[in-house]
């Protein structure tokens, strides 16, 4: 009797372990099917072949193009932050998502959203974005076809459907782009509880009739909070390698006057400031060829800087001209735009028929954190900042567009020629002025 009953248990104990196995192996082939991987970081391996400014560590593209600041509006509660790593897990939700649905609205106006629900989310650009490269290449959204609207915010409503419908907004707000999306509206919703101790109160800025309705207005922090200067030792770029990037082996050295030197090859001349450390490239056999699809340039440009490690510090996707074809990728410290009267903070690059037209930078890095002996003088309320601007008879107040604390990047002259040359950082707010970013001081623009 007792045998038969160990033998009973073992059977049991064997139909036990096997259900354990089916179980694991449906679950392993669950997880097998449903991966998705992140096509944003396999399209930007650098070549080791190629010559390099730097260290060459790749850049995925999403790391460079995207939102400086995000704002989550519940009625009139509204709060934002620019911590790159809210920013960065809010947009991550979004990536290789199933687009069902694709309505393109437009205006003579400007576009009324009337689905859209008083819970939303924010994500501002601070220039126009081609929506069929940033929904392609940088989010990889399964869609059936991309559309061709240049946006400078995007907006995700999470609460009118289990599932997220995102909205892109043309910089005159007269176009918009409607998203119905596979991306589950509860959990978009528990990465924004989770980013709630990183935010703190925001206010909509009205500048001219465009800004009048909630989902245009311009947005930027209340108070200026724990705004520090920083300063770091200065590394600076050799000239000699950036000529081997651009230059290639051919390179002839043509002059050296007044700390300006000028170098070329069969093509193209490259012209270092040794004063105001910037380096400026022309290609003259492409100047008739500037790429004029603004989409092709940023991917172009994009890749090129990866390659040859040019992304020196933490850069992102600022400006886009479309007439000229410039690109403009802005240094960023501490999650804020970083801003300089020489461009010694920017890469200005425009793409050609087939290579590179344009290409200028600043030559200087930031090495080594050192401590500022200066405090930063207190920074007014972006109440105060409106306030300011609006009472200033030389400015027109309908061109301002954007509003944002950056830093103002500075060579303190007394240590130029030393040794271990430093930078300084120091906090500003900044007022995007008939689509030229510009420092504000005491009421003015600089």
């Amino acid at each position: 009797m007792s045998l038969v009953i160990g033998m009973r248990n073992r059977e049991v104990i064997k139909s036990v372990i096997l259900i354990i196995l089916v179980l694991v192996s449906v679950f392993m082939t669950y997880r097998v099917w449903t991966f998705t991987p992140e096509l944003t970081d396999l399209e930007t391996d650098v070549n080791t072949d190629t010559p390099s400014i730097g260290p060459k560590i790749s850049k995925p593209i999403d790391s460079v193009i995207m939102p400086f600041r995000m704002i989550n509006r519940n009625g009139t509660d509204v709060k934002g932050t620019s911590n790159v790593k809210d920013i960065k897990r809010i947009t991550d939700q979004m990536l290789s998502k199933e687009v069902k649905k694709v309505d393109i609205l437009s205006s003579e106006s400007v576009v009324e959203l009337e689905d859209l629900s008083e819970r939303y989310t924010i994500l501002d650009f601070p220039d126009s974005v081609p929506s069929e490269m940033y929904l392609n290449q940088v989010l990889g959204m399964n869609m059936s076809y991309y559309p061709k609207v240049n946006f400078d915010r995007i907006l995700v409503d999470t609460k009118s459907t289990n599932e997220a419908v995102v909205y892109l907004l043309s910089e005159d707000k007269r176009k918009d782009v409607k998203l119905q999306t596979s991306m589950k509206s509860h959990k978009f919703d528990q990465i924004n509880k989770a980013a709630a101790s990183d935010l703190k109160p925001y206010t909509g800025i009205i500048t001219n009739e465009t800004t009048t309705n909630e989902i245009n207005q311009i947005y930027a922090p209340e108070t200026a909070d724990n705004m520090n200067i920083y300063r770091y030792v200065s590394n600076k770029i050799s000239v000699a390698d950036l000529n081997d990037v651009i230059l290639g082996e051919s390179v002839i050295a043509r002059s050296n006057e007044d700390n300006i030197s000028s170098y070329n090859n069969n093509t193209g001349i490259s012209t270092v400031n040794e004063e105001k450390q910037t380096y400026r490239y022309t290609n003259l056999s492409e100047d008739e060829n500037r790429q004029k699809d603004i989409s092709k340039s940023i991917t172009n440009t994009f890749k090129f800087i990866n390659e040859h490690a040019g992304y020196t510090d933490e850069f992102r996707l600022f400006s886009t001209d479309q007439k000229s074809g410039k690109i403009d990728y802005q240094m960023f410290l501490n999650n804020y735009p970083v801003f300089n009267d020489d461009k010694l903070s920017s890469i200005e690059a425009v793409w050609g028929r087939d290579t590179i037209n344009e290409y200028n930078r600043g030559l200087i890095t930031t090495g080594v954190a050192v401590p500022s002996k200066k405090e930063a003088d207190e920074l007014p309320s972006s109440e105060e900042v409106r306030y300011g601007l609006a009472s200033n008879a030389q400015i027109d107040f309908n061109k301002v567009t954007n509003i944002a604390i950056g830093y103002d990047l500075s060579i303190p002259n007394n240590e130029i020629d030393n040794l271990q040359d430093t930078i300084e950082f120091t906090p500003k707010w900044y007022i995007k002025y008939d689509g030229e970013w510009k420092r504000y001081e005491n009421g003015g623009l600089t």
